[in-house]
């Protein structure tokens, strides 16, 4: 049952989640200055193992940082969606949720991982989560992601002080796949001792856990923003229900929009245009939870 879950994430239904895609997107590092934001693209941040030969590719990520100098800035990492098969960190909805954060004053990174064309070969690290997920490309994709997603970490605590940011105040952000991805990452990784940083909060859209029952979030653990159409027909609506009923009942914070007749990805659920509970959009919630959570005024 896993497994038809993630092999439903690979139906060419992308158009719900169409993107500008940069076909410069391994351009050596560049800066320019976007809505007040100054942008460090093509940033490497690591290798890792892709092709059946072996071989080793960079990594890449964006770099969205607020204008002015001074205190540290909570850092926010943004894992985009594509079913594990497409799409890369310069998906337009995701660099629109970067500059909105970055706009408000946190340091938003935009990352790409290895998908499932590429053939990623997963490290050692994300073994014991690989081992706990069906056979399959699919699965192979999710823990190379995950893979990918905690090198993009180790490389922003390595380089925390150029970078003027706060690993204390750290957000994870991700849509489909891109959710996926980072549920496992804040919530699963620690029940199969993988080390990780502490996650402040993370942004779950329409994703879920798919490891074993949705019971692997605990107390203590990040705080959830989540927002699942109830007529998504790629990801079922029950991985979110799920995720946020353990959420509730471990004490965790929780921001839930589950949209009435919406479907999957930023378009179909009405992600930028429609609004819901507590005033403005699910984007607008996002920022302003994003910014309630990270705030240093938190304990």
């Amino acid at each position: 049952m896993k497994r038809s879950f993630l092999v439903a994430l690979l139906l060419p239904v992308l158009a719900a989640c169409s993107s500008d895609h940069d076909p410069q997107a391994s351009a050596a590092p560049s800066t320019s200055v976007a809505v007040g934001v100054v942008v460090d693209r093509g940033v490497e941040y690591g290798t890792a193992e892709m092709g059946s030969a072996g071989e080793r590719a960079p990594l890449l990520m964006d770099v969205y940082r607020p204008g002015g100098t001074g205190r540290r800035r909570p850092v926010v990492v943004l894992v985009h969606g594509g079913g594990f098969t497409q799409l890369s960190r310069t998906d337009n909805v995701i660099v629109k949720i970067a500059e909105a954060l970055a706009e408000r004053g946190i340091v938003a990174v935009s990352i790409d991982y290895r998908l499932i064309p590429q053939v990623p070969v997963p490290s050692p690290r994300v073994q014991p989560l690989l081992d706990a997920l069906p056979d399959g490309d699919e699965s192979t994709a999710m823990a190379s992601a995950v893979d990918d997603t905690l090198t993009a970490l180790d490389h922003l605590a390595e380089h925390a002080d150029e970078l003027g940011i706060d690993m204390r105040r750290l957000g994870l952000v991700g849509g489909s796949a891109g959710a996926m991805t980072v549920d496992h990452v804040a919530y699963v990784l620690d029940d199969h001792g993988i080390d990780g940083p502490a996650i402040t909060f993370v942004a779950s859209l329409w994703g879920g856990i798919f490891v074993g029952a949705a019971d692997q979030l605990d107390a203590g653990e990040a705080a959830l923003f989540a927002v699942h159409g109830d007529a998504d027909e790629q990801v079922p609506v029950q991985r979110s229900d799920e995720l946020v009923a353990r959420a509730e009942a471990e004490g965790v914070a929780t921001e839930y929009h589950r949209l009435p007749g919406a479907g999957h990805g930023f378009y179909p659920s009405g992600f930028l245009l429609t609004p819901v509970d507590g005033g403005g959009t699910s984007f607008d919630r996002l920022l302003d939870f994003a910014e309630a959570q990270l705030s240093p005024q938190r304990p």
